[in-house]
């Protein structure tokens, strides 16, 4: 809403607008759009750096609780319900459960300073730290998938 009213200034006919005044309003309008629509843009973001290797974290309009804490998957445990392993798997899952919801946070935290760093007035490097954040919210989001890639590096497949 504050990009909208802030283009409506453009809108009038006696506002001379001033170099840089009409890219805080697109930068806000932007963001906007990628906070309502969260799961596409998270999906089309983890596909653009992943490459389609990793499994979304929404499942269209709800969330797809499979792809979500496959710690158990990282130990090399079997799920089961009994013996030491099981409660191992069962404390990996939350782990990766946590790692990943932290990960949202910090992605949708990455776009609010991205939205604080448009406009006059704004903080030299704001814009640079919002993309660390959206960027590490992307690679938290799909833990698994980055330990997978990783361990694939270093030992090979």
């Amino acid at each position: 809403m504050q990009a909208l009213m802030a283009m409506k200034k453009f809108g009038n006919t006696g506002t001379m607008a001033q170099p840089g005044e009409l890219s805080g309003p697109l930068v806000k309008l932007v963001v906007g759009a990628v906070l309502i629509y969260l799961p596409t843009s998270t999906d089309i973001l983890m596909n653009s750096i992943f490459g389609g290797a990793g499994d979304s974290m929404f499942g269209g309009a709800n969330i797809n609780y499979e792809a979500m804490g496959q710690g158990a998957t990282l130990l090399s445990y079997a799920k089961g319900s009994g013996g030491i392993g099981g409660q191992w798997a069962s404390m990996a899952n939350t782990l990766v459960l946590y790692i990943q919801f932290l990960g949202l946070l910090s992605f949708i935290k990455g776009w609010f300073i991205i939205s604080k760093s448009a406009g006059q007035g704004a903080q030299p490097g704001n814009f640079a730290k919002g993309v660390t954040h959206i960027i590490g919210g992307i690679i938290a989001i799909n833990f698994v998938g980055v330990v997978n890639i990783i361990m694939n590096t270093v030992y090979g497949t």
